[in-house]
């Protein structure tokens, strides 16, 4: 496993940077080539044992990213939203820790995530890792500016 955090501060508050971010109908909309085949749902929607697939393909080549919510509690007055997605497919491994919080008049975002990819050893996980927050900060700023 490799990991990576991405820190991003925005106006939005607490409450709406949350919707955002984990309203899966804007991953499935936003990231290339994937879709949310099990389990679409609003932030409103997640809760501890949700289980959702994403689908990522080219044609018929592709594979699951499959994920469970472990534990999520929305940001409430001045206590953070905190949220952990296990990746459990057969070829993305790994981990999402998601904390939201108050940061002057709107809020910080940091996603922190272990990734790692079955099959593919140390050096697919290294690969993974190093590209991964080239592909997730774009993809943030996109969710936390538009939604879902």
């Amino acid at each position: 496993m490799r990991h990576f955090e991405i820190t991003i501060t925005t106006r939005l508050s607490p409450r709406e940077a949350w919707a955002r971010v984990l309203d899966l109908r804007g991953h499935d909309r936003f990231i290339p080539f994937t879709r949310i085949t099990q389990g679409l749902a609003t932030a409103n929607e997640l809760h501890p044992g949700h289980l959702f697939t994403a689908r990522t393909a080219v044609g018929p080549v592709g594979f699951d990213d499959v994920m469970t919510v472990e534990s999520i509690t929305p940001p409430t007055g001045s206590a953070p939203g905190k949220a952990r997605i296990v990746k459990g497919g057969p070829l993305v491994l790994g981990a999402v820790d998601l904390t939201i919080s108050a940061h002057d008049g709107g809020s910080t975002v940091r996603w922190s995530q272990d990734v790692g990819v079955a099959r593919l050893g140390r050096a697919g996980s290294w690969a993974a890792a190093a590209v991964a927050p080239l592909l997730y900060r774009p993809l943030l700023k996109r969710l936390l500016r538009h939604g879902g």
